[in-house]
């Protein structure tokens, strides 16, 4: 569900949710005081919608420990992976660029792992759970990157 403070941003967005509802101004001050718990089954349905929309457009996702990189291609029914753990006990990750300089070092530096995944009909949940786990908006350029990387290192 929204924060308090994400609703707030969203207040304009959440008033014409209501409108669509068939819920004005008063009846909603009514429902907000008299009901709390449907008060909170409406923000918790604005809420779903808002995430829908918003995982819908997300193409790419990457997590960044202090000895992994993931990176994670989202495709209509499919999410692939690439991941880069760091082997030797130096600099953390801490930016990609700290990633692609442990990879010039050469291949006794890291493992590369890449892997895809069906998700058909689960792919909004998928992305969720791993926004949940830390992953943040990434970009085709990133993956365009660690993927010839990928390329090159495989044959």
């Amino acid at each position: 569900m929204l924060t308090d403070a994400e609703l707030h941003e969203l207040s304009d967005d959440f008033t014409k949710f209501l409108v669509v509802q068939g819920i004005d101004d008063e009846l909603w001050r009514k429902i907000n005081t008299e009901d709390k718990e449907k008060a909170v089954q409406i923000v918790e349905i604005f809420s779903d919608t808002v995430l829908t929309k918003v995982y819908s457009k997300i193409k790419y996702l990457s997590f960044l420990s202090k000895d992994v990189f993931s990176l994670f291609k989202i495709e209509e029914a499919t999410m692939h992976l690439i991941l880069i753990k760091k082997t030797k006990d130096e600099d953390e990750f801490k930016h990609v660029d700290d990633v692609y300089n442990t990879l010039k070092k050469g291949a006794n530096h890291y493992e590369l792992y890449t892997s895809s995944k069906e998700v058909k009909g689960k792919l909004l949940d998928e992305i969720h759970k791993l926004s949940v786990q830390g992953c943040l908006i990434s970009s085709h350029e990133t993956w365009d990157i660690f993927e010839e990387f990928s390329k090159k290192t495989s044959k």
